[in-house]
């Protein structure tokens, strides 16, 4: 071997052993340390990814009751459909996310639940109540579960099953009760105006046992109150 290639054998092993050194110190000849973004990241679990996906689907769901609100403020038809067709774009992409959510991690009952609110708001009501049993199968007594079904039964015009949707969240969460209250009495006056299907004589017996659920959930909440300053008196 010549003697200018053996010292160019040296000097390349001393460039790499340096280039080693520097490297295990965290720095680089001439160049600055590898960025984190090139550092390969730790896998996520099923739960983060999970909930990654269910948080997508509830910012498309909440857009998609926005402008479902929206549409109900439209004095034209024309925009009022626009916004319809807006919030039914939105409902479908978050039922794609709840998907996805509940495919990662199928004990996910929120998942569920949100698959039943995107299917019921773009009509699909037996697919809502299917993913409503099975949110509630996983979490029985999931009060959001137990209002948002009992929407889709007042939707099917399943009368008994929306009042024994409201006595069991009248027994598990009052705040929930109320708003199934206001969704029976939504139906009420829709069909009150317009029966449809529904006998006349069937919506003024719902509107009467209707009256008389919420005279008796005054009368307990006022009991509730006087039996709270009793306590703190």
């Amino acid at each position: 071997m010549s003697r200018t290639t053996t010292v160019g054998v040296i000097l390349a092993a001393a460039v790499g052993c340096y280039q080693v050194s520097t490297y295990a110190n965290g720095g680089a000849a001439g160049a600055s340390a590898p960025s984190s973004s090139s550092m390969s990241s730790a896998p996520r679990t099923p739960d983060e990814l999970a909930r990654e996906a269910y948080n997508s689907g509830i910012e498309h769901r909440d857009k998609g009751d926005k402008l479902e609100a929206k549409a109900a403020t439209e004095k034209k038809d024309g925009d009022r459909i626009k916004d319809m067709a807006k919030a039914a774009y939105e409902y479908k992409k978050a039922l794609k996310d709840f998907q996805k959510s509940a495919a990662t991690l199928p004990t996910f009952a929120q998942a569920y639940n949100g698959m039943g609110y995107a299917n019921r708001k773009t009509g699909d009501y037996t697919a809502a109540l299917a993913m409503y049993d099975k949110a509630l199968t996983l979490a029985p007594g999931f009060p959001d579960a137990l209002e948002y079904r009992g929407v889709a039964y007042l939707k099917l015009n399943r009368l008994d099953d929306a009042k024994a949707a409201y006595l069991d969240l009248f027994a598990r969460d009052r705040k929930q009760a109320d708003a199934h209250m206001k969704e029976m009495d939504n139906w009420v006056k829709e069909h009150s105006s317009n029966p449809g299907t529904v006998d006349a004589a069937t919506v003024t017996a719902f509107s009467s046992w209707l009256q008389e659920r919420a005279k008796l959930a005054s009368t307990t909440t006022a009991m509730s109150l006087v039996g709270r300053r009793s306590i703190w008196d």
